[in-house]
């Protein structure tokens, strides 16, 4: 008897994934995560697909036109509490980048924010920023010396290069649904407009308690300088300063922020989440450690790295197509900080 021949259409089928993506799995190309992966080679297996051999792949984008990338990281921001997002972010860059063959060097902007000259003269050479946000100028720089670019965990207000970051504006709008949907009605939110990815989150926020402004939902905000456990210690010792605390719910824009506001509850006798609820954001590891364990809105940011070189090589070969803002999932994980008060 003949065997029905297993399509590409009957694999995404069966793991809820587009034909393109199963297309570009089977054909080992970079930009796709460890779990859907996973899920495509098991489905094609069980319906009696032949593997690839995925490690003899040529990668889709491995015809790029770059000799190098240039990597430039946030310093300061690398070495807060949320930084060590970074440190999943270039473990996804290096390993996108040697699938491509793509040599990537760490480099520095000057204390003005520009890049040296002698780093752009070279056409063969694409840009990462990771956690920086360059000035338009630089960015019109950057494209009309016709360098690849794009911009890892931030937004281009300006359109002008691509973009790779969580969806935080969808984000911070399921934080806030989860919360009123816990019984929760009256809520603090800590929150910073300091970068356009953070503000995206309170924006999302925002949104999300106005959606539900008919439960009578009291919502106050605190914005920080800055998501760090310093600054977040000083904010939240100014509101606990008389002894009084009026809400039911907390939602840090970070988890460093939201572990700072357990360890500041707690000393004043305040339980969590008995008394008060706590929500964070990034799933950060250090937060695998907290007791009770961190509630959090977690961010593959590994697949980060991979998507930012994927947009990168794309851009190479085709420098004049349209601008790419690619939002990555954002999942919420429900742990012990966040009780049902209904």
């Amino acid at each position: 008897m003949r065997q029905h021949k297993v399509r590409q259409e009957d694999i995404a089928r069966v793991v809820g994934v587009s034909v393109s993506t199963v297309s570009r799995v089977l054909s080992g190309a970079p930009g796709i995560s460890p779990t859907t992966t996973k899920k495509v080679l098991q489905a094609a297996a069980d319906l009696g697909t032949p593997l690839p051999n995925l490690q003899n792949a040529q990668p889709l984008a491995q015809n790029h036109n770059m000799k190098r990338a240039l990597l430039f990281l946030n310093q300061v921001g690398i070495n807060s509490g949320s930084g060590s997002i970074y440190h999943f972010v270039m473990t996804g860059i290096q390993k996108a980048a040697q699938r491509i063959g793509l040599p990537v060097e760490l480099a520095l902007q000057s204390e003005d924010g520009e890049i040296p000259e002698q780093f752009l003269d070279r056409s063969d050479t694409g840009i990462l920023f990771a956690g920086v946000d360059p000035s338009e100028s630089l960015a019109r720089k950057l494209k009309n010396k016709g360098l690849p670019t794009v911009l890892v965990n931030g937004l281009d207000p300006g359109m002008i290069h691509d973009q790779v970051a969580p969806n935080n504006f969808y984000g911070g709008r399921l934080a806030a649904q989860h919360l009123v949907d816990m019984g929760h009605r009256r809520i603090l939110h800590f929150g910073t407009k300091r970068r356009g990815t953070l503000r995206a989150r309170t924006e999302g926020f925002r949104y999300g308690i106005v959606e539900a402004s008919g439960k009578g939902v009291q919502y106050d905000y605190v914005e920080l300088p800055n998501v760090t456990e310093s600054q977040a210690s000083i904010a939240l010792k100014d509101l606990l300063k008389d002894g009084q605390f009026p809400y039911t719910a907390v939602f840090c824009s970070a988890d460093n922020v939201a572990l700072t506001a357990l360890q500041e509850l707690r000393l004043r006798g305040i339980s969590v989440p008995r008394q008060v609820s706590l929500l964070g954001f990034n799933g950060l590891p250090v937060a695998e450690l907290s007791s009770p364990l961190l509630s959090t809105l977690t961010v593959d940011w590994e697949f980060l790295g991979t998507e930012a070189i994927r947009l990168l090589a794309l851009r190479s070969l085709e420098p004049d197509r349209p601008v790419q803002q690619s939002l990555t999932q954002v999942v919420l994980k429900q742990r012990e900080t966040v009780l049902d008060v209904n």
